[in-house]
């Protein structure tokens, strides 16, 4: 399935795809926050996505502060206005190992969606090959 890979920010909303068989996200486009929702909808039909996984921005210790609220009220708003199941992924360092990617002219805000995107397909990935090991050593 393809998944949209979001990374909320208060000035700059970055946007990431998969591929349909969840081997690889690749960075799309960067829009200001403000029209986040009207392009998010744009690219979710054009890229003819399953799902969307926003990035939530818990703080170093592990714990929801006032960005990972406002995470949370975006993708309830995607959820509720696109019709699309959507999963949060800790993006704790994702912006950081972006902005380290990133040249200085760049924008690194859909870099940071492809990682925290490419996190998510990886963990799937890895729960579904765990299973199929479980299921291979049952009689």
């Amino acid at each position: 399935m393809r998944w949209l890979g979001i990374d909320p920010g208060a000035v700059r909303i970055g946007i990431a795809a998969c591929d349909p068989d969840e081997r690889i996200a690749v960075p799309i486009e960067v829009v200001p926050a403000a029209a986040a929702f009207p392009a998010i909808r744009s690219i979710a039909k054009r890229e003819e996505v399953g799902g969307i996984v926003v990035g939530l921005p818990r703080l170093l210790g592990g714990e929801e502060g006032a960005a990972a609220a406002a995470a949370r009220l975006l993708g309830e708003r995607l959820r509720r206005r696109l019709d699309l199941p959507v999963e949060y992924e800790d993006e704790r360092l994702t912006s950081v190992a972006a902005e380290r990617s990133a040249s200085r002219n760049r924008a690194s805000d859909d870099l940071a969606a492809a990682l925290l995107l490419q996190q998510f397909i990886d963990r799937r990935r890895r729960l579904r090959e765990g299973a199929r090991m479980d299921d291979a050593g049952d009689p």
